[in-house]
């Protein structure tokens, strides 16, 4: 009996422990997820508000960049003749090698028609169509579906005005540029993502993860400063970096804290435990001693005297009327037994 309560008390206390343990771990995964949330949600509006400001930098800087390539031509008067402007805009360009921002231009009329064009790897076929008063648009390639910026400015021609229009690239290589480690850039035009700073690889990647830009509260996006417009492009911001608090440094904390408080347990309860065992145990022996011999021996006092001192209170009161019993039911070996503690006492 003795042996059946010491388990279902040790399989209690164990059932005990193992709660708290369970308790523990669901509240440090708790805590991880809220706090990974907090440093993700940060990480996620720092990224937007810097990419935000480069785009406002790149903005101004091609515009910049624009306006001292137009001044150039019409300072060096190199569109100002029309049987030679096209060797002088060669040459000129040429020279220039890649310094200069926008590897394709085109001078045209103020009707729109093709004066003089330049390509610096190959000729690139967009159609753009410009409203009134407007400087700047996006072009798509329709052979291989690259995104173009376009600008345009008025330009000197000599006798007339005319347009210079400058065609920038928004491909891998710009996002690839512009990002910075733990985030991925997509650029999407029309619903579809047309450029990334991971290269063919991460637009396949951004296209399978991502129906839209918008999908994903994880991400963040962008519309590209410029022209608005249901048709702008977005830049898609896509945070790479790990989890600030992993499971393995939660697991340790976790596991510190549940052995020193097994470690509390132990000692705190052994040493009740085990008096608490003496003293049932000493009970028990009492009673079986007492329905053997029939009457009270030294023995049987000396167990019912630990079984008195013991930390169980219902079981110090058992022993007691137990004592009285015994005592009640009267023979000849009790009452020496009783004199002999009398007179000990």
């Amino acid at each position: 009996m003795l042996r059946t309560l010491n388990s279902q008390l040790a399989l209690r206390l164990g059932g005990i422990l193992l709660l708290i343990l369970l308790c523990l771990s669901v509240q440090g995964i708790w805590m991880k997820e809220l706090v990974n949330d907090k440093a993700k949600a940060t990480q996620l509006a720092n990224a937007r508000e810097h990419y935000a400001a480069v785009l406002a930098d790149l903005d101004r800087r091609w515009g910049r960049e624009a306006f001292n390539l137009k001044t150039r031509l019409e300072a060096q008067e190199i569109l100002a003749n029309p049987e030679l402007r096209k060797e002088k805009l060669m040459v000129y360009l040429i020279s220039q090698g890649n310094s200069i921002e926008f590897p394709s231009l085109r001078i045209e009329t103020t009707h729109g028609e093709l004066i003089a064009a330049y390509d610096y790897a190959s000729h690139i076929d967009t159609s753009v169509k410009f409203l009134p008063g407007q400087t700047n648009a996006w072009a798509q390639n329709p052979k291989d579906g690259s995104l173009y910026l376009v600008i345009r400015q008025f330009i000197w021609l000599g006798k007339e005005n005319g347009y210079l229009v400058l065609l920038k690239p928004m491909d891998h290589a710009l996002l690839t540029q512009i990002t910075y480690p733990g985030t991925r850039l997509s650029l999407w035009f029309k619903g579809k993502p047309v450029a990334s700073s991971d290269g063919d690889e991460g637009l396949q990647k951004t296209a399978t993860a991502f129906p839209t830009p918008e999908a994903g509260s994880a991400n963040a996006y962008l519309t590209w400063s410029g022209p608005e417009s249901e048709t702008s492009p977005k830049l898609l911001i896509e945070p790479l970096a790990s989890e600030l608090i992993g499971i393995g440094s939660i697991a340790r904390p976790i596991m510190l804290v549940f052995f020193i408080l097994l470690i509390a347990v132990t000692v705190g309860f052994s040493g009740l435990w085990l008096r608490a065992s003496r003293q049932l145990d000493a009970l028990l022996q009492a009673d079986q001693r007492y329905k053997a011999l029939n009457t009270i021996d030294d023995a049987v006092v000396d167990d019912l005297r630990t079984a008195q001192t013991g930390p169980i209170e219902s079981a110090r009161s058992l022993a007691t009327s137990l004592e009285l019993r015994m005592r009640a039911s009267g023979t000849p070996a009790a009452t020496t037994s009783s004199t002999t503690d009398s007179s000990s006492a």
